[in-house]
């Protein structure tokens, strides 16, 4: 046993004296595995060139050794990542003891691989020791991902946009019926903000809506039951302040390749406006058979009985009388459509400027007449300003609303028309003790063809369209209407503003006082072309108010005006105003001789006949009126 153990450890002596050299050589050790390892491993110098270089580099790179070290490395580095190597280089030069870093390496046949590297300088401190790493692919990858996360979040951001853009009210609800978007619509018809309701759990809806619905058992019970894998679910709710119909429709989201429900669209349409326009054809159907059927047989009907019998002049009277005031219903009632139809086409245009408010209502009230049973009375501050407006329009509106009151208080009772001014507007009120207005029907009462529906209304007439018309016109001049009522037999108060003429922009070289929009223009033109600026006062009472403010140098004044008269502003101009500015008189008026004698005498430069040249002599006249003040001052 001895002599086999002996052999053995000779055996082993043996190879250990055949290895020994080997072992304890640096040259192989670090060859091997220099050699045999898979990454790029290298010895640079920090004059910019490879010192040695494993098989590795060539087999990614396809250059040769000798080809990689006979350039400084900076060449192979693509141009755009340079700096950032330089950068990584002077690190370790600095002290640094490893760097990590990706750049691109060029390729024999001219692309370019990613190589990721580590870096340390070797202890003797004139190179250094480092290993890349092929990671194209990788990168590629991360690139890919990327660009495909920006594409997702792209369409992402436009279908958001998309969503939030349309007319409807859009809910979405992830896989598991939690609220994932709720666009800007949806909040406008309900009035719930979204931060309220992301996150919320689908079913959860109706609670998050009770106090804005109607029906609140109602909508949580849809809202419970409108999930239903793959079925679509309609139905309607009313929201509340302000008053919305609503069509909500619930439809699943599916995928399109294996059609697996991943979520739900909740699609919310406003559909009041097409539910009123029903009710305004109804409505317009009702108030046509009636409104138009009746006078028109009335008009038939008697022109029947005038044809075909003999009637004595008492009847035929009568009859006339009844068919001219048939006749006048049917002309209100075009004149309303028509009126109604061009402030909603925009084609009607107001024609704004400084008025007197006090004028316009004390025109009104005349225009409206004495009624024992209904008189009207008029409350007015002393210092009501200004307002702008169109003389006409306004008009309009005031003798709708009080015809209206003295139409809707059959049991009689005064009529109060009273003004106040709040900030920059003027609120015009009109009281009256008639049959008031039930609370549902006030937001109502400003719509087409809308008519209170109660037994004691029903044997009055009316179209339905005044207070639609004076809507329009008051909102037109950037104002509000509305009315108010202590409920059926309680009376109503209707009220609208206009906003206070602004004293800063009624400067104006002429001061022209004409009720006739038309001429008022055409002499505007006229005076522009001559380089005179000018302000426009509809009636004398407005034009008392601006000869102060404006400081005009001049008047062009019609004789013929609502309210007071033309020779009576005249004669304030030159008394209470002390002006002598000189005045041009433009009139359909027929003068007698004596008269435009006065008017001379009154210091009018002119007295011109309206005509289709009027308002260009007009200007002229006054041109040379003030061309002569410079001269002769």
């Amino acid at each position: 046993m001895s002599t086999v153990g002996s052999d053995n450890e000779a055996l082993k002596l043996r190879r250990q004296r055949k290895l020994a050299p080997l072992l304890n050589s640096d040259d192989f050790t670090y060859e091997a595995f220099f050699n045999l390892s898979v990454d790029m491993l290298c010895v640079a110098g920090y004059d910019g060139y490879f010192k040695r270089l494993n098989q590795a580099w060539t087999q990614t790179l396809g250059f040769t050794q000798a080809e990689l070290m006979a350039r400084p490395y900076m060449d192979f580095v693509h141009p755009d990542d340079r700096p950032a190597t330089v950068l990584e280089a002077e690190k370790l030069a600095q002290g640094a003891k490893v760097i990590h870093f990706r750049n691109r390496y060029e390729c024999r046949d001219g692309t370019y691989r990613w190589l990721a590297w580590a870096a340390m300088p070797a202890g003797s401190g004139e190179l250094i020791h480092a290993v890349a790493r092929d990671v194209t692919q990788e990168t590629e990858a991360e690139t890919a991902l990327h660009e495909a996360n920006l594409a997702a979040a792209t369409r992402l951001a436009l279908l958001t946009a998309l969503i939030d853009a349309i007319g409807v009210g859009v809910v979405l609800i992830d896989r598991d019926l939690m609220v994932a978007h709720w666009n800007k619509e949806a909040t406008h018809i309900t009035g719930i903000q979204a931060g309220k309701v992301l996150g919320l759990h689908a079913r959860l809806l109706g609670e998050a809506m009770a106090s804005r619905v109607e029906d609140y058992a109602s909508v949580r019970s849809h809202l419970q039951h409108a999930f239903s894998p793959g079925e679509t679910f309609h139905f309607q709710m009313v929201i509340l302040d302000p008053r919305r119909d609503v069509e909500v429709a619930v439809s699943p989201a599916l995928m399109a390749a294996d059609g697996q429900q991943v979520g739900s669209v909740i699609v919310l349409h406003d559909i009041t406006a097409a539910n009123e326009l029903d009710r305004a054809k109804d409505e317009l159907i009702a108030m046509v058979s009636h409104e138009l059927r009746t006078p028109l047989a009335s008009l038939v009907g008697f022109s029947e009985l005038l044809l075909s019998r003999e009637v004595s002049d008492a009847q035929r009277k009568k009859y006339l009388e009844t068919m001219l005031k048939e006749g006048q219903r049917l002309t209100e009632l075009i004149n309303d459509f028509l009126d109604l139809q061009r402030m909603e086409g925009g084609y009607k245009r107001l024609d704004l400027g400084p008025a007197d408010l006090r004028t316009l209502i004390t025109r009104a009230v005349t225009t409206a007449g004495d009624n024992p049973q209904t008189p009207i009375e008029v409350v007015l501050p002393e210092d009501l300003p200004l307002v702008i407006a169109d003389a006409n329009a306004v008009h309009q509106v005031l003798i709708n609303l009080l015809s209206n009151a003295r139409k809707y208080s059959p049991g009689g009772g005064p009529i109060r028309v009273d003004a106040a001014a709040i900030d920059d507007v003027v609120e015009v009120s009109i009281h009256d003790h008639g049959l008031g207005i039930p609370g549902e029907a006030v937001p109502k009462l400003f719509n087409k063809f809308y008519r209170v529906g109660n037994v004691d209304r029903r044997g009055i007439s009316g179209t339905g369209l005044g207070l639609a018309i004076c809507r329009g016109i008051i909102e037109a001049h950037g104002g509000r209407v509305a009315a108010e009522s202590a409920g059926p037999g309680r009376g109503s108060r209707f009220y609208f503003t206009l906003r206070v003429a602004d004293r800063t922009v009624t400067a104006g070289d002429v001061l022209l006082v004409e009720d006739d929009t038309g001429f008022a223009r055409l002499l505007e033109a006229e005076l522009s072309l001559r380089g005179l600026s000018s302000v426009w006062a509809a009636d004398a009472e407005t034009a008392d108010q601006l000869i102060d403010q404006t400081g005009a140098r001049a008047v062009v004044l019609d004789l013929m005006l609502p309210g007071g008269s033309g020779e009576d502003f005249l004669a304030r101009l030159r008394t209470w105003h002390n002006s002598s500015v000189p005045v041009v008189v433009v009139t359909i008026k027929e003068l007698e001789a004596t008269e435009t004698l006065a008017l001379r005498t009154a210091g009018v430069v002119a007295v011109l006949k309206k005509h289709s040249g009027a308002a260009k002599e007009a200007a002229e006249y006054v041109a040379a009126a003030l061309a002569s003040r410079k001269v002769h001052p």
